[in-house]
């Protein structure tokens, strides 16, 4: 019997010892910024190095129907559990949007302070500003709806949205707190995205709580599951 490695030769890098553990560690936020390493940040050598599941192609090709205004799914929900291949995904529709000429918005929740808004920082990436979703209240369907209608075709990725709504918990809002106002903003999100034929939200989720969440993240967690699945 031959021995694997001269039936299945490594990649090159693997060979010459040049592929180090943080190529593996996959960041939508670092690649969006234009920081990642170079199999990440760069849509050629990604796409040459990641192999098209035929999974992964049916995921694209829902998306691309979406922003091309051809039908598609408005609201999309991924999940998997840790190391699953979420973020690859998001990265590989990160680099797709170019090619279907449409915008993108970036939301990655363990990039984000507590006080900032997810509201805010998509108006921020699509206008240069935040004016009309300035604030720690939700905006509202109507602006949101007049923002988004504005930058089709769109695709708007969220990556770690629970872990960021967790720290929102500690923001107070008046009566209420950043992280109710988000759930609240996460519905009008899915809602105006069903009315706009050219923009399509992706948000990924862990498939179950993970142990070191509270019962108050537990809480947030299922609000998320169902307001982002009932599209």
């Amino acid at each position: 019997m031959k021995p694997f490695h001269t039936i299945a030769v490594p990649h090159k890098d693997i060979l010459s010892g040049r592929l180090t553990m943080e190529v593996f560690a996959a960041d939508l936020w670092e690649t969006h910024q234009g920081r990642a390493p170079a199999e990440y940040k760069d849509a050629d050598t990604f796409f040459k190095k990641t192999y098209l599941t035929q999974g992964l192609k049916n995921l694209l090709s829902v998306i691309e129907r979406r922003v091309t205004g051809k039908g598609g799914d408005p609201v999309i929900q991924i999940q998997t559990p840790f190391g699953g291949g979420k973020t690859h995904a998001l990265i590989a529709m990160y680099h797709k949007a170019k090619e279907w000429k449409a915008k993108t918005a970036v939301i990655v929740g363990t990039a984000m302070s507590p006080h900032d808004t997810i509201w805010g920082l998509i108006e921020k990436q699509l206008t240069g500003s935040v004016r009309k979703m300035a604030g720690n209240g939700s905006p509202g369907k109507q602006v949101l709806r007049e923002v988004l209608q504005r930058h089709q075709p769109l695709l708007i990725l969220m990556d770690e949205v629970l872990q960021y709504t967790t720290k929102a918990a500690t923001v107070p809002v008046r009566d209420s707190s950043l992280a109710a106002q988000t759930i609240a903003f996460m519905q009008e999100l899915t809602e105006v995205a069903g009315t706009l034929e050219k923009v399509c939200v992706v948000v990924t989720l862990p498939p179950s709580i993970l142990e070191h969440y509270d019962e108050k993240a537990e809480k947030l967690y299922q609000q998320l599951q169902k307001v982002a699945g009932r599209v």
